[in-house]
Parts: C-alpha cells; structure tokens; sequence
C-alpha cells in the first residue's frame, strides 16, 4: 500500500512544469549565496516596477458578503489555500512494526524551518520568491492503533536536515529526535529516534509528499525496538 502511494507521489510531482498551463519553467538558484543574489535581484526589480505604475484612484471597499454575513474574504482564502489546509489537516498514513505486530499509525507532522534559504525559484513575471531551508524543528503528535495492542498516543520533538536543490524533485534527508508515548498496553515511556526520510516535489513552490523510515529506541516496557514508516502531504 505505501509502495502505491509513492508510485502515485511521485508521478504527480516529478511531471514536468511546462505540461502546467504551458507556463515556462521558473527561475531557480541553489546555494545560501546564490539564494542571498536572487533575492536581492528580485527585491531590486519589484521596487523598479513599482516606480513605473501609476497612481489609481481611490475605490472605497464595498462588504464581501455572502447570505448577509462577511463569508466572502473567508470562502477566497480558502479557495486559494487549498494546498496549506490539506497539509494541515490530513494526517500522514503509516505503519510500525512492534516485535512481530503490525500497527496503523496516523500522525500530523509540524515543520518549523530555520535558517537561510538553500534554494529558491520565482515564476517568471512574478516577483514572489518561494525558498527552501534545509534546517528544519519538528513537532509530531500520532495516534496509533492495532488489534492486539489496543490504541495509544505519542508526541515525537526533533530537527531534520532536508537537502532539496531547485532543480531536484527528489529530495534526501535524515533527521534525530525523541518520541513520549502513552498506551499500546506499554509504561509512559521516551525514545531516542533517528529517521531517513525522502521528498518529492518541485522546489522551490510549497507542496510535497514525504516519505520517513523511522527506528525507536525506548528506554523501557516490552517492545522497546518499534520500526515505522509514513508517508504524508506537507506544506513546506
């Protein structure tokens, strides 16, 4: 099953960008250095383009209303962040491995990146610069459920390094962090987990698939050696 959503990930974000609307490929540039130039340059061009325009006149904004009540505004964002609420809503689907017993695993990974831009791309006739930094903190609650086990919860903290270059749609990266769980007829307990993870898309424009292999080392309870593998839809 997870072998069949990777196939399907990657086939969706490894076509090529031309095929979308016949828009020409971005510009990209790879590198902290490269990233610090292309934003300048982009900074130096919006303000000569924003010299040219002329000055509009004035409209006064009318109520965006939608059965007498201000749903307009609402039903717009929404409408254009379709990506950015499907990535915060939809879990991850996973698996883990617990001795010999098969778990299902839904979990809601949080991506906080830090850092420098290591790769950047803007569409052209756009002055809006999308990046991607390497560094990232993580914050994941889960749920995990199987049938001899019962259910439990678990909040997993850590930091993942992601190399993604601008002209990559496959992306490697690995990452460290510890996991507290509660249930899976086990003690509140902490691990030490490292992880190897790969993510497909088009950097740098937000919307990737990852897929993480993970290995937890529990200090203590019966099945202190847990595999787990995930794939989910991300923002960034």
């Amino acid at each position: 099953m997870v072998s069949l959503a990777v196939l399907v990930a990657a086939c969706a974000v490894t076509a090529p960008r031309e095929a979308e609307a016949g828009e020409p490929p971005p510009e990209t540039a790879s590198g902290k250095s490269a990233c610090d130039e292309f934003e300048a340059k982009n900074e130096r061009e919006l303000k000569a383009f924003v010299a040219q325009q002329q000055a509009t006149a004035y409209k006064y904004p009318t109520p965006d209303t939608v059965l007498t009540a201000p749903w307009g505004p609402f039903f717009k964002w929404f409408g254009g962040n379709v990506d950015l609420v499907l990535a915060t809503v939809v879990p991850s689907f996973g698996a883990q491995i617990r001795g010999q017993t098969p778990t299902t695993v839904l979990s809601w990974p949080l991506t906080f990146p830090i850092g420098p831009y290591y790769a950047c791309s803007r569409k052209v006739g756009s002055f809006n610069v999308s990046g991607h930094k390497i560094h990232r903190l993580m914050l994941e609650p889960g749920l995990v459920a199987g049938s001899d086990l019962g259910a439990g919860f678990y909040a997993r903290g850590g930091y993942r390094f992601l190399y993604h270059p601008a002209d990559w749609v496959v992306g490697p990266g690995a990452g460290v962090g510890s996991t507290f769980e509660l249930g899976m007829k086990e003690p509140k307990r902490f691990s030490v987990s490292p992880e190897l993870l790969v993510q497909f898309g088009h950097c740098c424009d937000p919307g990737y698939f990852i897929l993480y292999f993970r290995r937890e080392f529990f200090f203590e309870g019966v099945n202190k050696a847990v595999w787990q593998a995930s794939l989910g839809y991300t923002w960034m």
